[in-house]
């Protein structure tokens, strides 16, 4: 599991693979000391970030 694995999950999400780039890079996701999904990902943490975008989806952040 990789940056593409993450990828593929939020552009539909975001309309254009541009938009889901700049998330990816630059939001700070919540409960993860102000880590970006990009450096959770580098830290091997993958599945952190797609459990955290299956919660978003299930409404557990909105």
């Amino acid at each position: 599991m990789d940056t593409d694995d993450v990828l593929k999950v939020i552009e539909p999400r975001f309309g254009s693979a541009q938009l889901a780039c700049a998330w990816y890079q630059s939001e700070p996701l919540p409960g993860f000391g102000g880590r970006t999904a990009i450096q959770l990902v580098e830290e091997d943490r993958t599945p952190e970030v797609l459990e955290y975008l299956d919660a978003v989806d299930a409404g557990v952040y909105a």
